[in-house]
């Protein structure tokens, strides 16, 4: 966490997407999907945080924001006390900043009449690791799905293939991962879906954010893996069916094994062989 002081007060400030509570999470998504420019939502961020707002002040105090800051009890949920600030922009600047791992700026796009912001989803920390809905609880992921199956990826990359046409389907990549028996079971996929399409809208997106900054993690974690192009047909389904022949060595009897043990381990043991591929070539080329 961030810790700041203002004037004789401190207070502190998330500092990463997995220090963020869901309900600031929650906040987050409500303000991307409002009006506000995205290049602002560090500043709204900054004054949710804080449990702040932007008070009126007389004439006299025109070059200064008059900044208003709740305090909340520790034992009950009631505000005990307000704490009032005249900050100046530069100073209001300068802590919004503080959030500046929430947004993206694609530097590609400089040169053109606008510059390009993005929500930069880099949540690893699973903010709901079991959750209600409909009377059935779902058990979810560890942080940064590391106890996934290879078969549970597979089915994530093609859904999320398939959402850029039908963004309803999240409700079935959310069932890939949530899922209501003790493990994932494809059987059970429809009926999954069927129930976490009731999901607050806001819910929804936050454990997206959780699956896309997971997955860009896992990504970092193994350039080798994920450094070429799927290349065939550009079908997703298709691309994971052909690394699931690979790790298999085409022997039919494997697949299912391969399907139902874990990302990581499969991971490995691809980054492994193209690590040696890599020392074999280096060493031809002596």
């Amino acid at each position: 966490m961030h810790t700041i002081q203002i004037n004789d007060d401190t207070y502190t400030l998330p500092q990463s997407w997995d220090e963020l509570t869901l309900a600031q999470l929650r906040h987050l998504v409500k303000l991307t999907q409002s009006d506000i420019p995205v290049e602002e939502i560090k500043i709204h961020m900054m004054l949710y945080c804080l449990d702040a707002h932007v008070g009126r002040h007389k004439d006299i105090f025109h070059d200064k924001v008059h900044l208003v800051i709740g305090q909340q009890s520790e034992k009950i949920n009631f505000r005990v006390r307000k704490n009032s600030y005249m900050l100046t922009p530069k100073e209001i600047s300068r802590l919004a900043d503080l959030f500046h791992y929430l947004i993206h700026l694609d530097e590609s796009k400089y040169g053109r009449d606008f510059d390009h912001y993005y929500i930069n989803p880099d949540l690893n920390t699973n903010p709901l690791p079991t959750l209600r809905c409909r009377l059935r609880k779902f058990t979810g992921p560890d942080d940064q799905l590391l106890d996934i199956t290879f078969e549970q990826y597979m089915y994530i990359q093609a859904y999320l293939d398939s959402m850029k046409s039908t963004p309803e389907h999240i409700d079935y990549l959310l069932s890939c991962l949530w899922h209501s028996g003790k493990k994932f079971d494809i059987n059970r996929l429809d009926r999954d879906a069927s129930i976490l399409h009731h999901l607050p809208s806001d819910i929804k997106m936050v454990l997206y954010w959780f699956i896309l900054g997971s997955l860009n993690l896992i990504a970092a974690n193994y350039p080798r893996v994920f450094s070429g192009t799927s290349g065939g047909n550009g079908r997703v389904f298709d691309s994971q069916m052909r690394l699931l022949d690979s790790l298999a060595q085409s022997d039919m009897t494997k697949k299912p094994e391969v399907r139902k043990g874990y990302l990581v381990d499969a991971l490995y043991s691809m980054d492994e062989s193209l690590r040696r591929g890599e020392e074999a070539n280096s060493e031809t080329n002596k």
